[in-house]
Formats: structure tokens, sequence, C-alpha cells
């Protein structure tokens, strides 16, 4: 069985789809997260550190592959355009970090801290940072006032989200440092934690005062590695984080408060819940049943496990979908993606089989 759609109109009909919590749309609405590690492999990329580094030849990458994936799959996902050269100094560099390259893989931070005294000696420098100033690199202001001359563009950094307290924590102090730290070094952690809210909030605002963006009041967060958090540490640590963050960028009950956690993290549900998280995208063995149970007013992107995706038949894939519909579908609030991004070396036909069963099974 050929499994193909009409994806012009799929896709304008997709755009109907996403009212949270209502039925009064044509069908559960699909979201497609591909990333890099996917165009890698689709596109057999010579030089992943030339992609990083080379802005001309990235781009190049993203149009060849978006004319494979809009002949495929009716969509063009990945950017064919960049304003500036120079972009914002990352938050995490700024506290401490720094990026490390390996060819054939994804630039990673890596952490120096080799000891507690470390991270003492970190919050007393984090603490004079002035972010307005750290936030972009000396080049950054010359190119920025060059294209708002020549082109009347101001920069958009609008876009309010950034990695979670729990994985930025392991990137600037390292993994196993912080898994021994918040249970050996609570008082030291807990100002490590406290500065680090004050930072993020600076550096936000930092880039929204610069930013051409009109975007309503809302905040993502990406935290893979809030698994590592036992409930009471999470608590503790991260949870006046993500309260201190709504409060400032997502205030109002019907902001979007989006997290992102594609690892077994079911045991922080309770707490995101009370937290006010609204939309969620968690790890592909958590069933959609028990986020819905532990989180009520959330708006599911899941639960497809992306290897399902990637290494599954057709039939292995239409029964996830009609599971995840049968599960969390019919009070509206589910999108259906993949439970994390779509796995490098996913094919366009599982990809096909997948948008196939939503438009099949989906309806309202």
């Amino acid at each position: 069985m050929k499994y193909e759609l009409d994806y012009k109109k799929f896709w304008e009909e997709n755009e109907k789809c996403f009212e949270p919590f209502s039925t009064n749309k044509p069908r559960v609405p699909v979201k497609l997260p591909f990333d890099d590690h996917f165009l890698f492999e689709e596109m057999k990329v010579e030089s992943t550190i030339r992609y990083y580094k080379d802005r001309e030849y990235r781009l190049k990458l993203h149009k060849l592959c978006n004319d494979r994936m809009e002949q495929a799959i009716g969509i063009r996902h990945f950017h064919e355009k960049e304003d500036m050269k120079a972009s914002p100094n990352r938050f995490e560099v700024i506290m401490g970090a720094r990026w490390e390259y390996s060819e054939g893989g994804t630039p990673w931070l890596e952490s120096s801290v080799k000891d507690i005294d470390d991270v003492k000696e970190l919050i007393k420098r984090a603490e004079k940072l002035d972010m307005e100033k750290e936030a972009f690199p000396e080049e950054w202001y010359a190119e920025k006032e060059q294209l708002e001359k020549t082109k009347g563009i101001k920069p958009d950094y609008g876009s309010r989200g950034h990695r979670g307290p729990a994985t930025m924590a392991t990137s600037i102090l390292g993994t196993e440092n912080t898994c021994i730290f918040i249970m050996e070094e609570p008082e030291v952690m807990k100002e490590f934690f406290e500065v680090l809210t004050e930072k993020m909030v600076e550096y936000h605002k930092a880039l929204l005062k610069i930013s051409n963006s009109e975007l309503k009041p809302g905040y993502w967060i990406t935290d893979d590695n809030c698994y590592l958090f036992p409930p009471k540490q999470y608590e503790q640590f991260c949870a006046p984080f993500i309260e201190r963050i709504f409060r400032e960028f997502a205030p109002g009950p019907e902001d979007s408060r989006y997290q992102h956690s594609d690892s077994a993290m079911g045991h922080l549900m309770p707490i995101l819940n009370d937290l006010g998280v609204n939309n969620v995208n968690f790890g592909p063995t958590i069933h959609p049943a028990e986020i819905r149970k532990a989180m009520p007013k959330a708006v599911i992107h899941g639960q497809m496990p992306p290897f399902t995706l990637r290494n599954g038949s057709a039939e292995e894939i239409i029964e996830t979908v009609k599971r995840d519909i049968d599960a969390v579908g019919a009070d509206g609030g589910l999108v259906a993606t993949t439970a994390g991004s779509i796995a490098a070396g996913t094919p366009f036909d599982n990809i096909k089989v997948f948008l196939w069963a939503v438009n099949e099974y989906g309806r309202y």
C-alpha cells in the first residue's frame, strides 16, 4: 500500500489544528522536529565542522535538504537565510563552559570545573557579569549597525526559551560533578542555581532589548538531563529557576510554558505540573496516558518513539499513532510528533506513513 497524501492540502489544514484542548478543528495537528543530526545523515555531510563554521556551506546544505524534503513531504524545514554572521554569545559559555567540536558530530559544551572550589569561584565571577555587555561579541555590533543601515533590518532574538537548569548545570559544572554536588554540597549548589537564574533573566532581557520581535509572552525549555535529578533535588534547585523564568516571560495562565525532556523523567511530572508547564514533549518510555494523568492541563507533543519511526514497519508506525490518539487524542490536547527529535536516518517513506496515519485516524 502507498501512504501518499496531498501534502499541500495536508499542511494547509495543519495550520488550523493547533487550538489546544479543542475538538473544533479538523484533526490532531502534526509537528516534525527535524534537526542537524537528521540533515547530516540525509545529506551525507562531508564535514560537520565546516557546517557549523561556514555559513554559506551551511545554507547551501539547508537548501538542498529542503529540496528533497519538499519533494517527499511538501515542506521546507531548514532556514535558508541568515541575516547576520555573528551571533549572540552562548549563555553557558558566558557562565564558564566552552565549545568542543569534533568531525562527524554536533558541538557540545564542556566544563572546566574540577572541584567545589571551582564552583565557588565561578559563582563569584558570575555575580559580577553584566549581561548586556557579555551577550554580544564585539563584531556583532558592527554587523548589526551595517545591517540596519543597508537593509533596515533589526535582529530578532525574541524567541523566549533556552536549555533548562539541570542541563545547563551539567554543561557548566560537568555531569558527574553536578550529580555529586547536588547531594554533597547543597548550600553551594543553591547559590549556583540562584545566580544561574538571575543571569538567565538578565541575558534574555538583554536579547529582548535589541530585538525586533513582536512575539507574545511564552517560554520553552529543553532539559534532557533533568532525569538525573531526584524529585527532592529537582524541587530544591531547578523548580525555583523555572518558576522565576515563567514569572518573567510567561506570566499569564494562557501563555505557553513548554518543556522538552526526551529522557525517562516521569518522576518529575508532578513538579512540572505544579509549576504550570502546559506543553510537554517527554521521553519515549513514558506512555501518553501517564503524562495525561500527571499533567491533565498540558498539551502532549508526542509520543512516537523516534526509533519506531526510523526502524519500524508501516504497521508498527500506524499502531503507535493509533495508540497515542486513543490514549489522549479525544480531548484535543495532543500534537502528533516524536518523543524527541526525528532520528538521523529516518526514511521519508516512514514519515509518509506517520502523516497518513494521523490524517486517517486523528480526525475529529
